[in-house]
């Protein structure tokens, strides 16, 4: 959502030549009359006194710093009285002179393409069998803001699961080809990973280890927020890995099926 525009000001810096009631007060009539009142420009006038006559700037500035006016003029003694109405009657006469900045200043125009590199997470649980596993990763796509091709690099480690008199773990890096939506309300994500994932046996008396290769399925649906945005990540895989022992008596099935909040959060 835009942030809202503030309204019109007058900031005045007297050393005792202007009358800074006065200006304030004719500025804002200035404003008034050419509806410039919500425009969000700010009028500065400041004082510098100088051997017999004092220097005034008067600057007008928008919220973004983009100055429209900028002029110097040096008063004497005996035309401090009448300096407010000069002043005011500048304004005046630019504002007529350049109607456009009455308005506010149109929001920046979104680029036509966008880049972003964000921090990904996950915590799953595993089904067939129930396991539980966390994963963190980053992902760069470019493309237009609504539709984005990218790449992540993830992984994932799982909480050890039982087999026989021990526990077996999976660790596994995964690089991923992704496609995003963002629709306003919502963010999606389709991911396509491969890579290989570690199989490590604990609390056995002799503990092994073994690569396997892996590959999944993965998409993302979650709620937009201003650091990214949370929702729901679903990955499966096709594949029917297991984990043996070495003497073979206990086979458990590795995963093949994970669900959990994911979340994304934006770095660049």
């Amino acid at each position: 959502m835009p942030r809202p525009v503030p309204p019109a000001s007058v900031e005045v810096t007297t050393v005792g030549c202007v009358a800074a009631e006065d200006l304030r007060a004719r500025i804002a009539q200035v404003y008034a009359s050419h509806g410039a009142e919500r425009s969000g420009l700010v009028c500065r006038i400041s004082e510098t006194a100088a051997e017999a006559s004092t220097a005034v700037q008067l600057q007008i500035v928008r919220p973004s710093g983009e100055v429209g006016l900028d002029r110097s003029y040096t008063f004497g003694a005996t035309d401090c009285a009448s300096a407010p109405q000069l002043l005011a009657l500048s304004v005046d006469r630019w504002l007529s002179e350049f109607p456009s900045w009455r308005e506010p200043a149109s929001p920046p125009r979104p680029p036509d393409r966008w880049t972003e590199l964000t921090l990904v997470a996950a915590l799953q649980s595993m089904w067939l069998p129930l396991g539980l596993d966390g994963q963190v990763g980053v992902l760069g796509d470019h493309g237009p803001r609504a539709n984005r091709f990218g790449a992540s690099l993830l992984v994932r480690g799982s909480i050890p699961q039982s087999a026989g008199s021990g526990r077996f773990q999976l660790t596994t890096a995964l690089l991923g080809a992704s496609y995003r939506l963002d629709r306003g309300s919502w963010v999606a994500r389709i991911e396509a990973r491969i890579g290989p994932m570690l199989v490590s046996g604990i609390g056995y008396a002799d503990n092994a280890s073994d690569w396997l290769p892996w590959w999944e399925g993965a998409a993302f649906v979650g709620k937009p927020m201003s650091w990214g945005a949370i929702g729901v990540e679903v990955a499966a895989s096709g594949l029917r890995h297991h984990a043996v022992t070495r003497d073979g008596l206990v086979k458990e099935d590795i995963p093949l099926l994970r669900i959990g909040v994911g979340g994304m959060f934006g770095i660049r």
